[in-house]
């Protein structure tokens, strides 16, 4: 091979490494610290509450940047499911997981007063040009109240914000992304307690 061609090929394969490598997505988890989530002494509401999240939002897996150029890929459907499910349950009597939530007859027979669709956006960032965990994370999340026949009647909208730095996420590289899933249940805890149209 000429010397221009190899000296070619070896510029095209530097540029191949180095475009892999700031493309690289880590896989880290956002789930929120369960144990922070203080329940009141009792209910705020007395009737039952659904939610509904989709198979495609539990499926639905998010990239957003990180630190050095490498991003970080999470499930945040999947991952905050759980503390809904516990907020959700410290504000009403009841919570259950609607796979129907438009099926109002459904919803009647199963004593269901409230139907809550929650939807969440996050982004990321790092301050760091050497480490790829993120050191600041961003968790909005929006929950739409609706009664059984479909009329919205109230709507919450909160932001979790987290950060972590070096010495703290190593071995937990998603520290970040937890820290803002947790402020964002806590946050939507009080939400819904200031909402008077759900008693």
């Amino acid at each position: 091979m000429p010397a221009r061609l190899r000296l070619r090929f070896r510029l095209m394969l530097a540029v191949a490494c180095a475009a892999a490598l700031t493309a690289c997505a880590h896989p880290i988890s956002i789930a929120p610290d369960l144990s922070r989530i203080q329940a009141p002494p009792s209910p705020r509401f007395a009737a039952k509450a659904g939610y509904h999240i989709s198979e495609q939002e539990r499926a639905l897996e998010v990239t957003t940047p990180g630190g050095g150029g490498d991003k970080v890929r999470y499930f945040p459907y999947r991952e905050l499911e759980a503390g809904l499910y516990m907020v959700l349950g410290n504000a009403f009597s009841s919570v259950t997981r609607l796979d129907a939530p438009s099926d109002a007859q459904a919803l009647r027979d199963k004593g269901v007063a409230w139907v809550v669709r929650p939807r969440i956006t996050t982004n990321s960032s790092s301050e760091s040009m050497f480490t790829w965990p993120p050191t600041s994370f961003v968790v909005e999340l929006e929950c739409a109240i609706s009664d059984p026949a479909g009329t919205e009647v109230a709507r919450t909208r909160v932001t979790g914000f987290g950060n972590a730095t070096f010495n703290e996420f190593v071995g937990d590289f998603g520290l970040a992304g937890k820290r803002a899933s947790t402020d964002a249940m806590i946050k939507l805890g009080e939400a819904l307690g200031r909402i008077d149209a759900l008693k």
